[in-house]
């Protein structure tokens, strides 16, 4: 049965790097924005083609830099949304 939409967990630097280089819609931006002071985990809905997109956007952005730490943070950022789309849970590995 398809989704339509993942509760993504997600960490004040993880929602930092998606609004710099994941260039979200609108929706998922005013979310972003809206916790973007909170230095806790919180939770950010996205539909399956919202998070597709961001997916996309990243890894273009992540082709457009240069090789390093960012680029890292970036990967597993973009690691971490393939799961959740792939598997349909966007909780944070407490590990």
């Amino acid at each position: 049965m398809p989704r339509d939409a993942i509760d993504m967990t997600l960490t004040p630097s993880e929602r930092s790097l998606l609004l710099r280089y994941g260039y979200p819609f609108a929706r998922i931006e005013a979310a972003l924005q809206a916790c973007s002071t909170s230095r806790e985990i919180e939770v950010v809905p996205m539909d399956c083609f919202e998070l597709k997109q961001l997916i996309g956007d990243l890894c273009c952005s992540i082709n457009d830099m240069q090789p390093g730490r960012l680029q890292n943070q970036l990967f597993k950022l973009c690691d971490r949304l393939e799961a959740a789309d792939r598997y349909g849970d966007g909780e944070l590995d407490m590990l």
